[in-house]
């Protein structure tokens, strides 16, 4: 497995076991696919070309990669937005 997908990977379980939010390492794309409660819609991570940060939101938000738990707290928010969009 690479370096980026085994970040993905460590970002997916953060997400799921503290704030259980799904997602699945999508490694075609070498990205990870957040679900939000709008079927269909994801949030995507991505980890930066300099190996140094995870990115989403068309690369506005960005995360240290050293920093997997602080990522999915900053994560979660941007999903719990996407969902009050919906509510």
């Amino acid at each position: 497995m690479s370096l980026e997908l085994g970040l993905l990977a460590e970002l997916r379980a953060a997400l799921a076991g503290e704030h259980e939010i799904r997602s699945q390492v999508r490694m075609e794309v070498a990205g990870l696919a957040v679900e939000t409660a709008i079927p269909a819609v994801y949030v995507w991570v991505f980890v930066g070309f300099s190996g140094r940060f995870f990115s989403w939101h068309n690369a506005d938000r960005q995360h240290p990669v050293n920093d997997v738990p602080g990522a999915a707290r900053r994560i979660a928010a941007q999903i719990g937005e996407v969902n009050q969009q919906i509510s």
